[in-house]
């Protein structure tokens, strides 16, 4: 677990990058760059040998679950692997289908190496440490740390190669004031705040028992405000909105009299939306124009689907099809601004169907524990699933199953979740 724990710390804060846009990544030259810099996804390949290899010599004596459910990730899988055969862009197919790989690999791990261990603790401190570092670095770009970046880079005291500063991608990040902690896009590192924080919120509540209430409440609040002032520096609309919404699930589970239930929710809402409006009241211009052109990249996802129904075009080469049949006019996109779609799209019908009864599976575990009796809202399967709700919700918006820092955590989680005790 002490091994799990530091592998998704350094996946989280290292690999915030697509891996279908991994050969954009400059591997670092030092160790300073190692050490802040972005990795290539090859470096976590590497760190999945030793984690398999000490998974599978801890792996639990139990009975071997009779559960048909569990073999939905591998259909998934096989449905990739037969999409890809198929596929119209090799190149972008091979990086893609190693990446799912992992994640199918992840989930596995989690599910028989965890199975009935209720608080591997090492795996929430080095979740929530990745968190926080992330936070750190959000908080330093927003207090001046994105205007030198940018004041360097225009006096040239940075020698980036020639391909970083031709990526359109990283001159719009650095042109905005949107923090992007260690990932490529604000839009993810909005995502990993809705994964992570709820699940690091309930580790703090719990690993400080001893501790009067009031000082466990303002640990708690400290970490939490910034999490949530983070997601507002990001420009993520989605992202807050999302947030409200598991606030209600939060106040609806709450062991709080149902009157106090109904004030507290309907007040959560309306400060919600006021706050909605007052943050986002000068970007719905820019917020029209980006909800515009993924309404483009979702009918052509649609277009691709209507074309190659049962293969698909192959995993990740949306990107690849979309500049063949969008017209001048339309910008570009490597992916489709949703996972869903993307899966409609790369891999047909069955990988679209495979991967979406994943989550309704879950969904299905999520809606029995809170059914059940003497669950409260402080335990951790609570919090991990609360994040796993707001991934699946943002991922209607993004394509965060092509990073490896949200997936390999969220497929991880996934199984983990799975292979607790049945609610």
């Amino acid at each position: 677990m002490f091994l799990a724990g530091c592998f998704f710390f350094l996946v989280i804060t290292k690999l915030g990058d697509p891996v279908i846009l991994d050969s954009l990544v400059e591997p670092p030259h030092n160790w300073l760059e190692a050490i802040f810099g972005e990795w290539q996804v090859r470096w976590g390949y590497f760190m999945l040998v030793p984690l398999f290899v000490a998974g599978f010599f801890s792996l639990r004596r139990q009975p071997f679950p009779r559960r048909w459910t569990l073999l939905l990730p591998l259909l998934w899988l096989i449905c990739q692997f037969i999409s890809g055969s198929r596929s119209v862009g090799p190149e972008l197919t091979r990086p893609t289908m190693a990446h799912f790989s992992a994640c199918v690999g992840l989930f596995y791990l989690g599910y028989f190496t965890l199975r009935g261990v209720r608080n591997p603790w090492p795996i929430w401190v080095g979740l929530g440490l990745a968190l926080c570092w992330d936070l750190h670095t959000a908080l330093g770009q927003h207090f001046g740390g994105l205007e030198a970046t940018r004041q360097m880079v225009l006096d040239g005291k940075f020698d980036l190669p020639p391909s970083v500063l031709a990526n359109p991608d990283y001159l719009k990040r650095m042109s905005s004031d949107r923090v992007f902690g260690t990932f490529m896009y604000p839009n993810s590192f909005a995502a990993a705040i809705l994964l992570l924080l709820p699940l690091t919120l309930m580790f703090l509540w719990q690993a400080t028992p001893k501790l009067r209430t009031s000082i466990r409440g303002v640990f708690v609040a400290v970490l939490g405000i910034c999490g949530l002032v983070c997601l507002s520096w990001s420009g993520s609309k989605a992202g807050f909105l999302i947030v409200v919404v598991l606030g209600g699930i939060v106040i609806v589970r709450s062991p709080l009299p149902m009157g106090w239930k109904r004030i507290i929710l309907y007040g959560t809402l309306l400060l919600g939306l006021a706050g909605f409006t007052i943050q986002y009241a000068n970007s719905v211009a820019r917020g029209k124009t980006s909800m515009v052109a993924r309404v483009v990249y979702w009918k052509a996802a649609l277009l691709i689907f209507q074309q190659n129904p049962v293969f698909g075009s192959g995993p990740g080469t949306f990107g690849k099809v979309f500049r063949e049949i969008k017209s001048q006019y339309t910008e570009w996109a490597a992916l489709c601004h949703n996972d869903y779609l993307e899966q409609a799209c790369d891999s047909g019908i069955f990988g679209f169907f495979t991967f979406l009864a994943i989550f309704v599976v879950s969904f299905k575990l999520l809606y029995r524990y809170l059914t059940g009796e003497n669950r409260g809202i402080f335990e951790m399967r609570f919090g991990v699933w609360l994040g796993i709700i707001g991934l699946f919700l943002h991922a209607t918006m993004e394509f965060h199953l092509y990073y490896p820092a949200l997936a390999w955590p969220e497929f991880f989680l996934l199984g983990w979740l799975w292979g607790t005790d049945e609610p």
